[in-house]
């Protein structure tokens, strides 16, 4: 059985009564009306207003702590046409937030610029010498966007040299904030804001909103980039305004975003929350991870047709080389995790060296999926070889944030919150640190084994999902925190066409039959599934989510598989005549039968995983992947090793290399027996074994049979071998041969080759777990 890597749990849902009310009422299928129930929608009112929202779902950005004050300051310096600097961060959300602000101040007759940090040498959020430089070229007020309420350092210096600065931002608030003009933040201490869960682009939305009196519909394109790549809740509030930024991305009213969309093949009249999510936002964040973000402002706020392609083109770019950079330090890290040492830890440190900074989240959030534990990527700094930086990512039942804080001494910067990180300590900390993590992991009581939950909206049957169900799907959409996009189980599915993509056949894909034609799945980064759904197996529960598949014009369903279930032994055959370190690379279990072979495979395998044919027979190999290397000697020891009443392997990898085939070299005949007995009973004495190449030339049978059919007659008292000297003896009476040790030992080991080795993988599979009791 292959186990689901998450603990699937379906989700609660209303009664029936008002699942028919919402379906009736509405004209609505069932599975849309329980999609709205489990939101917590249960009359036709609340469901016409998730569908339909309006400008009165979003709150009055007077409402926010200091916007009078703020919006009050900036009119002064527009009236004095003071310069004004927007300071912005290098994320989607930063981006956004700084285009959106450059624009909205251009558009009330300001004095306007804009920076963007640099993640290398500005870090994140206020720098001071940066904050001089742009004081030096004329800045007399800042506004920063996505950041500013932990940077009181610089901004108190900043206020104290005649500076103004005012300060909207969404991330946690310290207990000490700066000393700034102003402070717009949702979450303010004391104030009366409805909904804490705006991002960086939804406050300078509320800014803008405030400062020109009008509701600036033409910004909210940049709203729904930013709040998704943020990943806010997506409900209350931001429901509106992720729903009304779509609809203005579909028109393509930004030349710089309508060329970014073409080249990650985004058709914009259909757009949605996910191609935001993984098509434009990605794009953006790229250019702070290798790149200059301000390429990206610039993007957004071009009106240039030519200008907007070539910025496009340098993001795309941008984009592929950070896809690059991710892979290359995958491989790397994986093989750290995977790491004999690393399996037993609770919590991984990963330190590379000359890693790029930039794209160490996104391989610690990779780890940290495949692993199940909290992941911590760090590399050498390239100006200071003693310096360490890094960042970490968490999952929900490990506060990363509280685990690192309880050790502040070992780093010399830190901050993030439960489920993220950013750090950087000395070489020296390196052991410690891992030893802390793993103490904090014994005090939080987390458990790298325990399964995180996925959350199921309802089981369906491969006939439910039509471009229809697409169609209701979107309807209750953006999704994101507060509002998931809904998963759901298809039960003993039947699978066919399974193949690998990508240059490193990383990815997934196969169709599932059904009676309304076959429907495509993709599974990005799980390649490795191939070979468990191309075997014959038992019963296969997959859990999906629905998309949608555009290709010249053509329309079609698209399956994203999440997680799956294998129930009874997967039979995997991967049988070759070559053996190579890299099929010995994994956790399986691997029977050995011959020792020279066994002893040089047990380097690359976990250790103690490399068993003998002794050994295997003694081990519980319930839930376990298992790996034939070789073939084993019988048919009846092939049932001992996996005769357990307690449970089943998880998988069977056949590889069973056979160095010389019992079944290629034959059983030696009747006439075979005679016609070796006629010949030495008439020379009496042969030299052997120097002549047993001529004998098998003369009597026309392969060496290795003549050989053992030797062996046969020396059992028997038929011959006798001294040195090397063959003579014959003559038998005191009449043996049947077939009833020898030796000859009984090769039927055998020929019996099994015959089934394993040269039968198809079909019927290899059906045999063996039939033979096995496992089906």
């Amino acid at each position: 059985m292959i186990d689901a890597k998450f603990k699937w749990e379906l989700a609660d849902t209303a009664s029936s009564a008002t699942i028919d009310n919402l379906e009736k009422r509405l004209g609505i299928s069932k599975i849309l009306a329980t999609l709205l129930a489990q939101q917590g929608i249960t009359s036709t009112e609340q469901a016409k207003k998730f569908f339909e929202p309006s400008i009165e779902d979003i709150h009055d950005p007077r409402l926010l702590h200091d916007i009078d004050k703020a919006v009050e300051r900036i009119e002064q310096a527009v009236e004095r046409q003071e310069q004004i600097t927007v300071y912005g961060d290098y994320d989607a959300d930063g981006i956004t937030s700084t285009a959106l602000m450059y624009e909205t101040l251009l558009s009330v007759g300001a004095n306007v610029n804009y920076y963007v940090p640099n993640r290398f040498t500005d870090g994140y959020g206020p720098n001071m010498e940066a904050y001089q430089r742009l004081i030096d070229n004329g800045t007399q007020l800042f506004i920063t966007v996505d950041n500013g309420v932990s940077g009181k350092n610089v901004i108190d210096k900043v206020m104290e040299a005649g500076i103004d600065v005012i300060i909207t931002d969404h991330h946690e608030l310290p207990a000490d904030l700066p000393n700034a003009v102003a402070i717009v933040h949702p979450r303010y201490p004391g104030s009366s804001y409805p909904f804490p869960d705006l991002s960086g682009v939804g406050v300078a939305f509320k800014v803008a909103w405030a400062l020109t009196g009008e509701f600036p519909v033409e910004e909210l394109d940049l709203v729904a980039i930013g709040e998704i790549a943020d990943v806010v809740n997506v409900m209350d509030e931001n429901h509106a305004l992720i729903s009304y930024g779509i609809q203005q991305l579909r028109q393509g009213l930004r030349p710089g975003l309508a060329a970014l969309m073409k080249l990650a093949d985004i058709k914009a009249n259909n757009l949605t929350d996910q191609d935001i999510g993984f098509g434009i936002a990605p794009r953006l964040n790229a250019l702070g991870r290798i790149a200059d973000a301000n390429d990206g402002v610039k993007l957004l706020t071009s009106l240039d047709d030519n200008e907007s392609q070539e910025l496009a083109k340098e993001v795309d770019q941008a984009n592929k080389e950070r896809r690059n950079l991710v892979t290359d330090i995958m491989k790397e890290a994986e093989k750290q995790a995977n790491s004999s040492d690393n399996r037993q830890k609770k919590t991984l440190l990963i330190v590379g060296n000359g890693w790029h900074q930039g794209v160490l989240g996104i391989v610690a959030s990779r780890i940290m999926n495949e692993t199940g534990k909290p992941t911590i990527v760090a590399s050498t700094d390239q100006n200071n070889p003693n310096l360490i930086k890094g960042s970490g990512r968490s999952v929900d039942s490990f506060n990363l944030f509280n685990a690192l804080a309880a050790h502040h001494e070992l780093f010399t910067t830190f901050g993030g919150h439960p489920a993220a990180c950013g750090l950087s300590f000395d070489q020296v900390n390196i052991a410690p640190l891992q030893t802390a993590l793993e103490e904090e992991a014994v005090k939080q009581e987390f458990d790298p084994t325990a399964k995180q939950p996925l959350s199921i909206a309802m089981q369906l049957k491969p006939v439910d999902i039509t471009q229809q169900l697409y169609n209701d799907i979107q309807r209750v959409a953006p999704f994101g925190p507060g509002n998931l996009e809904p998963i759901f189980e298809l039960k003993n599915v039947k699978v066919v066409d399974v193949k690998t993509m990508g240059q490193e056949h990383q990815h997934l894909k196969f169709s599932i039959i059904s009676d309304k034609g076959n429907l495509t799945v993709i599974a990005f980064g799980q390649g490795n599934l191939a070979p468990l759904l191309s075997a014959p197996t038992g019963q296969i529960n997959l859990a999906v989510k629905v998309g949608l598949n555009e290709w010249r014009g053509k329309k079609s369903i698209q399956l994203m598989l999440e997680d799956l279930q294998i129930n009874g032994t997967v039979i995997i055959d991967e049988r070759t005549n070559k053996l190579t370190p890299q099929l010995f690379n994994s956790s399986d279990y691997y029977i050995v039968r011959e020792p020279k072979l066994r002893e040089n495979i047990a380097p690359h395998v976990v250790p103690g995983h490399t068993l003998s044919i002794e050994e295997a027979v003694k081990t519980d190999f319930t839930g376990q992947r298992v790996t034939l290397v070789d073939c084993p000697p019988s048919e009846e020891i092939l049932k001992q090793i996996f005769a357990r009443d307690d449970g089943e392997p998880a998988t069977i990898r056949l590889l069973l290399y056979q160095r010389k085939s019992a079944y290629l070299v034959g059983l030696p005949t009747r006439n075979d027996f005679a016609q070796l007995y006629r010949f030495i009973y008439k020379q009496k004495k042969l030299t052997w074994p120097m002549q047993s190449k001529a004998v098998s030339n003369y009597l026309k049978i392969n060496v290795d049979r003549l050989n053992l059919m030797i062996q046969v007659f020396s059992e028997a008292g038929f011959v006798t071998i001294k040195g090397d000297v063959l003579k014959f003896n003559e038998p005191a009476s009449k043996i049947d041969l077939t009833r020898t040790k030796r000859y009984q030992k090769q039927l055998a080991q020929y019996k099994v080759e015959q089934q394993l080795l040269f039968n198809d993988a079909a019927t290899v599979a059906k045999w063996l777990l039939k033979y096995l009791n496992l089906e």
